[in-house]
C-alpha cells in the first residue's frame, strides 16, 4: 500500500473522522499502518451546499433583511433562488444598459431583433460587470463618499450580484468538469467562510489547497484533479461531483428502492442494492413511453413571472 493510494470523497466530518485516525496512529512505524494511503478529497456536492448556505447567512438568515419569517429552507430551494435572482438582476442591468446605449431599445426584445453585434454585446458585458456588479474598486470609491452621499440599497444590490455570480459561476464550472477554475473559485469561498462564522469549512479547504500545491507531488496532485469529478451520463455539461454520487445512490438504496411495510429490512435492501441503476433506468424508459419529462426526475422551467 505504500506505493498506492486511496481516495476517499466526503464532507467535514468524514474528513475529520479521518484526520482522528491519523492522528492516532502517527506513531505506528510502517506507512500502512499509519494509514498514509488514505486521500481525502473534499466532496464538491457538499462543499457547494455550504457556499449556498453562506449566501443564506448573509443575504436571508438576518431579519433586516427581510419581514416574513419562515424556517431555514432546504439546499434546492436555496439553490434555485440564487439563480432566479441572479437572472432577474442581470436581466435589469442589461435593460438599463440597452436603453442607455439606444432610446429605440426600450425592450430586451427590441434589442434582440436589432441584430447586435458580437462586440457590442462583450462590451456592453463589461460594463455591466464594472458597473452594477461589486469589485474592489468601485466598491472602495462608495465607501469613501459622506454616509448621506452613499447609495446603500445600490452598494447592497452589487454586492449580492458579486456573492451570487461566485455561486453560479462555481456551479456552471463543476457542471462543465473544469477542475481549473473550481480551484479558482475556491479562495473567495474560504474568506466568506470566515465571514459567516463557517471556520471548519474555512480551514479544511485552505488545508487542502496548501495541500494541493505545495505538499501533494505532481502525480498524486494530477490523480486528485482527474477524480474529483465524474459524470454518469457520459454527456456535455453533466459532470457531477463524486460524493453527490454517493448520495443519489443512498437515496435510491435507502429510501426509494428500499421497500415498504415489512419488506423494508437491512436484508432486502443490502440484495436490491446492485438493482439500483437498473430500476432508474425503468423509470427513464417509462418516461420517455409516456413523454412525462419534467413531472418526476428533471426540473420544470422555472417561472420568473413575479421575480421579474
Amino acid at each position: 500500500m505504500s506505493k498506492h493510494v486511496i481516495i476517499i470523497h466526503g464532507d467535514l466530518l468524514t474528513k475529520e473522522r479521518m484526520d482522528s485516525i491519523h492522528e492516532s496512529r502517527t506513531i505506528e512505524a510502517t506507512a500502512k499502518r499509519r494509514f498514509d494511503f488514505a486521500v481525502f478529497i473534499p466532496g464538491l456536492f457538499h462543499f457547494k451546499m455550504a457556499c449556498v448556505d453562506a449566501l443564506w447567512r448573509i443575504w436571508v438568515q438576518p431579519k433586516e433583511g427581510r419581514t416574513d419569517f419562515a424556517s431555514k429552507p432546504g439546499f434546492r430551494r436555496m439553490h434555485d433562488v440564487v439563480h432566479h435572482d441572479l437572472w432577474a438582476s442581470i436581466l435589469n442591468c442589461w435593460e438599463i444598459e440597452v436603453s442607455k446605449q439606444n432610446g429605440s431599445w426600450d425592450t430586451l426584445e427590441a434589442f434582440a431583433k436589432s441584430k447586435p453585434s458580437w462586440e457590442l454585446i462583450v462590451k456592453m458585458s463589461e460594463a455591466i460587470v464594472e458597473k452594477y456588479i461589486a469589485t474592489t474598486g468601485n466598491l472602495s470609491q462608495a465607501r469613501a463618499k459622506q454616509p448621506k452621499e452613499r447609495d446603500k440599497h445600490f452598494k447592497n444590490q452589487a454586492l449580492r450580484n458579486r456573492d451570487e455570480l461566485l455561486y453560479v459561476d462555481l456551479c456552471h464550472a463543476m457542471n462543465s468538469g473544469d477542475i481549473w477554475r473550481v480551484e479558482a473559485s475556491v479562495l473567495p469561498w474560504i474568506y466568506i467562510f470566515r465571514a459567516t462564522g463557517k471556520h471548519k469549512y474555512a480551514y479544511q479547504m485552505t488545508r487542502f489547497m496548501i495541500y494541493m500545491r505545495y505538499v501533494y507531488p505532481n502525480n498524486l496532485r494530477q490523480i486528485i484533479q482527474m477524480n474529483w469529478f465524474c459524470n454518469p451520463t457520459g454527456k456535455p455539461f453533466k459532470f457531477r461531483a463524486v460524493d453527490w454520487l454517493v448520495e443519489r445512490n443512498n437515496l435510491y438504496t435507502k429510501v426509494i428502492f428500499a421497500g415498504k411495510g415489512s419488506n423494508r429490512t437491512i436484508e432486502h435492501i443490502l440484495k436490491e442494492s446492485p438493482l439500483i441503476e437498473l430500476y432508474w433506468q425503468c423509470h427513464i424508459l417509462m418516461e420517455n413511453a409516456f413523454y412525462i419529462q419534467g413531472r418526476t426526475i428533471n426540473h420544470s422551467k422555472p417561472d420568473m413571472t413575479k421575480t421579474l
